[in-house]
Formats: structure tokens, sequence, C-alpha cells
């Protein structure tokens, strides 16, 4: 069975109810290519729709992207004209409103009646198949020889923006661009979570916070060097490996970190970790009021923080499997 036709299968039991599923690329911008319901599906980031109607999927785009189109999972590739219109006028039709602009929703609500399914299309992507786990691995892979190229070439006269360049310039080099802004945040700016890399001069302890995205699907690793809390931290990091397994509520390995912190979990001030796949962030959500439970075949971040003075973050990629977990960031 094709990659793709695993993954439209998830969405069979829709059937029942709809006659067809319509995503659209964009989410705001004319060149916004970021809906991963849309890649996922197509494996193309061009700006059109998916069009499903449980038989066999379309793509609509223009004519500057047709081309570029074909390279994707989808070979019936048309033109988003009049004969879209006709494809879905007056039928019942299940659409990713999450990630849908303003402007198209209410073009497209004057066509055809649709239904809201994102809660369904975010459940499609929660267990990754054989080839999505593979990918990820390789972007972790990656991860680790960008890493370990740039750590010897760290040195006290650089600042945070020349080792963001540095880093994303060795990414550049692998074929790989970021998966999101990275960040690199020295001394006290090392207590800002989302810190903005600038002409601070690099000084100890310096947060990393970096990931690529590979065939479209991204790491997501973050490195804190010469901070006081490493060991500590490692040790609490160690001890919710061993909780990791399927059945489990995400949030139990959130509070479970906070009570193994003791005092210092005033200083972590954010979740425990989050989904990794096509985007940076999805489900399984683990935070202290999440509702997922883990599954084998899920990928996501473990990345306890402690934010004072200065700050540390430890944070791994992990796939749970049948028989525990596996660590895909070991560097």
């Amino acid at each position: 069975m094709t990659e793709i036709k695993k993954r439209l299968e998830r969405l069979e039991n829709l059937s029942d109810s709809l006659d067809g599923v319509l995503i659209f690329s964009d989410s705001g911008g004319a060149m916004n290519f970021e809906n991963p319901n849309f890649f996922y599906l197509s494996n193309s980031d061009v700006l059109g729709a998916v069009y499903y109607d449980f038989s066999s999927p379309k793509l609509y785009t223009n004519i500057m992207e047709k081309t570029r189109a074909k390279r994707g999972w989808i070979k019936d590739i048309s033109l988003m004209d009049k004969n879209f219109e006709k494809e879905i006028k007056n039928k019942k039709i299940g659409i990713d409103k999450a990630s849908t602009s303003f402007t198209t929703l209410e073009r497209i609500n004057k066509i055809c009646k649709t239904v809201d399914i994102s809660q369904e299309l975010e459940k499609a992507r929660l267990i990754k198949t054989k080839y999505e786990i593979k990918t990820i691995k390789e972007a972790c892979k990656i991860t680790g020889k960008i890493y370990k190229k740039v750590l010897p070439q760290i040195n006290k006269t650089s600042t945070e923006i020349e080792l963001k360049g540095l880093i994303e310039y060795e990414m550049h080099k692998q074929g790989v661009l970021p998966s999101f802004p990275t960040i690199v945040a020295a001394g006290k700016n090392s207590a800002e979570p989302h810190h903005v890399a600038d002409k601070t001069k690099l000084k100890e302890p310096i947060v990393i916070d970096f990931g690529v995205r590979y065939k479209g699907y991204i790491s997501d690793v973050t490195r804190t060097i010469g901070s006081k809390e490493e060991k500590n931290l490692e040790k609490i990091i160690q001890e919710v490996y061993t909780k990791i397994k399927s059945g489990i509520q995400a949030k139990e390995l959130d509070i479970l970190t906070r009570k193994l912190m003791k005092d210092k979990s005033k200083y972590f001030i954010h979740s425990l970790g989050h989904g990794i796949g096509i985007a940076v962030h999805e489900r399984p959500w683990l935070n202290s009021k999440s509702t997922d439970i883990l599954k084998p075949g899920m990928t996501f971040t473990i990345e306890p923080g402690i934010y004072h003075k200065e700050g540390i973050r430890i944070e791994n990629d992990v796939l749970l499997k049948e028989d525990g977990i596996e660590i895909l960031t070991k560097f």
C-alpha cells in the first residue's frame, strides 16, 4: 500500500457523513504553505487545495505552481478554476477550518456546505507511519551532525547572532532548512525561553534551541552549555524517561517532572513537551491539562527547563514504541 493511501484511509470513517474532504494550503498569507494537514495528504507545499471524495484525491493549484505540484504524491492535478467550483458545488464537505483563512472560508461557504474536521485531521496525524518515523529519525540524525560540527567552533568572542548564523549555515550545507528560527541565548538571556538572538557576547550558560526540516518533517532539540543545573536536570529527565509507556496520560509526565524539581518547579514556566512531525508543535500535548494518552508510534519532545537569574533547557526527541522509548537525539 502506498504512503498516501495509508493516510487517506485514516479519513475513510468520514465518508458516512460527508461527500468529500477539502484541505487548503493557506492559512491567511498569499505565500503561506504551512498547513501540516495539506502537506500530510499531498507531500507538497504548493499553494492550492487537496480534494478527496473518498475514491481518489485531486490537487488544485494555479498555473505558476502546477509544475512543482507534480513532485508531490497526488498526480491528478488541475487548475483552481470554475471546474473546481463545480466539483464541490452543493456538496457537504469537510474542511480544516482551523487552518483556513477567513477569506477562503467565506468563498467556499457560498459554494457548498462545510463541516469542520480539524480535530479528525489532528487525530489522523497522531500515530506516525513507518515512513514518517524514518523521516523524523533522519531529521534528528542530521541535527546531531550539525551540532557536533558547530560545537568545537563556539568561542567566547562570538555573539549570539553569529552562532545562530553558523548553525543555520551548517544546516544549509547539509541540504536542509531550519524548522524554526534558531534560538541562541547567552548569560542572563538564557532565562528567556524564546529569546531572539542579538549581538550579546557568548557567555555561559548558552542555550541553543534548534531543529531542521527534512522532507517536510522536523527535529527540535535544545542543548545548554555551562549550566550548574545540568546534572540535576539530567537526573530528572532520566527518571521521567522510565515512566513513559503506552497508555500513560501525557499530563502525568508533566506533573511528575514538577514534583521531581521540588522547590525549583516554580522556575519551570512552560510545558514538558509537545508532539513533533510536520508541525513543530502538534499533538500529543505534554502539559498538566492535556487529555492526550500516549501510544506507540507517537513522536514528541521532552524538554524541562529552569529559568531564574540564568536558564537551562534540555530537549530531546522521543519515539514511543511497544516495548519502551527510543531517544532520537542522542548527542
